[in-house]
């Protein structure tokens, strides 16, 4: 029974895993999975993995699946369990992507990733798992990028390994507050929401203030410092 049960379950995730790719080898090294692990890219994909067995839920798990900032939570990502028990879902970052915040959802409960390291909070104090896509080679010609539904990504390039954030009137020009993640060696990005209008900013690089490199729309402060501006939509 457990063999016929197993051999069901194979051939239900391999027609799922189908729908993702026609890649044979994708497809078995989703099936041929043992443990869950954290993100990674796969095929130009991230895979994400959960593990529903006896060591983390009693085997109680029965359906997981992923929801994702960009999509404003809108849409679950469901998993499908492979031969072993291991739980799989392949996605597709949106064009530019250099990192993807998301939640999971376990049987119902909305909770973070644990295979996740790298986790942040969002303006409600809810914590995100973020998953950086370090296979993405964008060059970076534009900063800030403003998206329709409010949020904005912050991208500024700087020697690896430095400390970087973005303060501004959205944060009470505190440097600590809102940190860059460096995505890949020398790249620092953070996407974050922001309210309506304009809003003024700067970035801190090894406590040093550096107006945004590559927005040439600026102003000066109080004070009599370069900041940069960004505008975001009055109705997003």
């Amino acid at each position: 029974m457990v063999t016929r049960t197993r051999t069901l379950a194979l051939v239900l995730f391999t027609v799922a895993a189908a729908a993702w790719s026609q890649d044979l080898t994708v497809m078995i090294e989703l099936g041929g999975l043992t443990e869950s692990a954290a993100p990674r890219m796969l095929a130009g994909r991230l895979l994400l993995t959960y593990d529903f067995g006896p060591g983390r839920h009693d085997g109680r798990v029965h359906a997981v699946g992923a929801a994702f900032a960009h999509e404003n939570w809108s849409v679950i990502h469901a998993f499908s369990r492979n031969q072993n028990d291991i739980y799989v879902r392949l996605v597709d970052p949106p064009d530019g992507a250099v990192a993807l915040e998301y939640r999971l959802i376990v049987n119902g409960i909305w909770t973070v990733d644990p295979e996740t390291p790298d986790q942040v909070a969002d303006r409600w104090g809810v914590r995100l798992s973020r998953a950086a896509l370090p296979s993405v080679e964008r060059t970076v010609t534009e900063s800030p990028i403003v998206h329709a539904d409010g949020t904005v990504e912050f991208i500024v390039t700087a020697p690896p390994g430095s400390r970087v954030s973005v303060a501004g009137t959205f944060n009470g020009w505190d440097p600590f507050v809102a940190p860059l993640t460096e995505v890949r060696p020398g790249y620092f990005w953070r996407r974050t929401r922001l309210g309506p209008g304009e809003q003024l900013y700067y970035f801190m690089v090894d406590g040093l203030r550096l107006p945004d490199p590559l927005n040439r729309i600026r102003k000066w402060d109080l004070d009599g410092a370069v900041v940069s501006v960004v505008r975001t939509p009055r109705n997003p």
